[in-house]
C-alpha cells in the first residue's frame, strides 16, 4: 500500500477546512494545481472520493468526514510530538504569538506583562491587537498561534476554550453624576450621548442589538476603533461608552473615570481562547495562557491585574463593583 504524507493531510485539511481549493492553496502557500494533485492522489490510496466538486466549492463525503476528524488528531499527534522533543531541556524557553482583543491589551497588559517577561527571559513575546473577527482570521492563517476574544468562529480547524466570565460596565465621566459602582438599568437613564467601535465588531453589534430593542436609549453615536482613544475620550467630556469590565480593571477607583455595573439589559463579556485543533499550544503559549487566566480570576475577586490572586485584601469600593457584576444575572437570548 502507498503510505499517506503528513503534506497530504495538511492538503486535505485545508480542503475540508476552507471549502475551496484556491482558499486551501492560499492557506497552504502552494499552487492549486499541486494541492489538487495531492487530494486526488489520496482519494486513489483510500480509493474513495473524499469531497463532492463543483463550481461553488467543495463539500466533504461521508467517507471525508470520516478521514477529517482521524487526519486531525493524527496531526495534533505528530506537533505535540515535535513540541516534546523541544521541551526536552526542561526549559520553557520559545515565542509566544499571540492576538489580543484592545480591551485586553489596555486593561491587562501593562501590568500583566512586565511580570510575565522578567520571570520568563528565554520566551520571546510577539503581540498583535485587534477586534475578534481579525484575530480569528489571524489564528486560521497562523498569523498567530492563539488568540483571546469576545466572540468565537464558528469553523471546524478552531478549538474553543472558555477563559473567564464577564459583564460590560458603563463608563462615564463623572460630571454626569452617576453615583460609582451603582448598578444601573439603561432604559431607565436619560438618553447617553455613546462613542462606540464601528458596526463590524463585536461590541458594537452587541450594544446595537440592545438600542433596537429600546433597552439602551441613546442621543447621539461618535465611532472609535481604539479602547484607549474611547476611555480616554469619555474621561475629557460628557460621552460614555459600554465596555467590558477588563478594560478599566485598573481604573476602579479613578476620580475621572465613573464605573457602574449594567444590572439591564444583560451585556455578555466572556472570554475565549482560540487556536488551531491540529496544532497543540507550545509549551510558552501554554504558560502564558496560565498566568493570564490567573490575573483575570484576580479581577474576579476585585483586585487589580498587577496584584497576586492571593494577598492583601482589596479595597471595599473595587470589591463591591465586582460583586455587582458577578451576581447571576439573566442571559436573553
Amino acid at each position: 500500500m502507498i503510505p499517506i504524507t503528513i503534506r497530504q493531510l495538511q492538503y486535505f485539511v485545508a480542503v475540508y477546512e476552507e471549502a475551496t481549493f484556491s482558499g486551501a492553496a492560499m492557506r497552504e502557500h502552494c499552487s492549486q494545481p499541486a494541492l489538487s494533485s495531492q487530494i486526488r492522489n489520496l482519494e486513489q490510496i483510500l480509493n474513495r472520493p473524499l469531497f463532492e466538486r463543483s463550481v461553488r466549492g467543495v463539500t466533504p463525503t461521508a467517507a471525508g468526514q470520516r478521514f477529517y476528524r482521524h487526519s486531525v488528531a493524527i496531526l495534533h499527534s505528530v506537533n505535540s510530538a515535535k513540541l516534546e522533543m523541544d521541551e526536552v531541556s526542561g526549559q520553557v524557553a520559545g515565542q509566544v504569538r499571540a492576538g489580543l482583543i484592545p480591551t485586553i491589551m489596555r486593561g491587562l497588559m501593562p501590568f500583566f506583562l512586565p511580570e510575565f517577561v522578567n520571570t520568563y527571559p528565554m520566551i520571546d513575546i510577539r503581540l498583535s491587537q485587534a477586534f475578534s473577527d481579525i484575530l480569528a482570521e489571524s489564528v486560521l492563517t497562523e498569523a498567530v498561534e492563539f488568540a483571546v476574544v469576545l466572540e468565537p468562529p464558528k469553523h471546524e480547524g478552531i478549538e474553543i476554550t472558555k477563559l473567564s466570565e464577564g459583564s460590560m460596565v458603563l463608563i462615564s465621566n463623572p460630571v454626569l453624576d452617576f453615583k460609582r459602582g451603582e448598578p444601573v438599568r439603561l432604559a431607565d437613564l436619560a438618553p447617553l450621548n455613546l462613542v462606540l467601535p464601528s458596526p463590524n465588531h463585536t461590541l458594537r453589534r452587541n450594544i446595537e442589538r440592545r438600542i433596537w430593542t429600546k433597552e439602551i436609549r441613546v442621543g447621539r453615536i461618535l465611532e472609535m476603533d481604539s479602547v484607549h482613544g474611547m476611555i480616554d475620550f469619555v474621561s475629557n467630556s460628557k460621552w460614555a461608552t459600554i465596555l467590558p469590565l477588563t478594560a478599566v480593571a485598573c481604573d476602579l477607583e479613578s476620580e475621572r473615570l465613573c464605573i457602574n455595573p449594567i444590572a439591564e439589559p444583560y451585556l455578555e463579556a466572556d472570554l475565549y481562547l482560540i487556536n488551531l485543533t491540529r496544532r497543540p499550544l507550545t509549551a510558552p503559549a501554554q504558560l502564558f495562557i496560565h498566568e493570564l487566566r490567573q490575573r483575570m480570576e484576580a479581577i474576579g475577586t476585585g483586585r487589580r491585574p498587577a496584584e497576586a490572586p492571593q494577598g492583601k485584601e482589596p479595597p471595599a469600593r473595587r470589591v463591591a463593583i465586582v460583586r455587582e457584576l458577578r451576581k447571576p444575572a439573566r442571559r436573553d437570548r
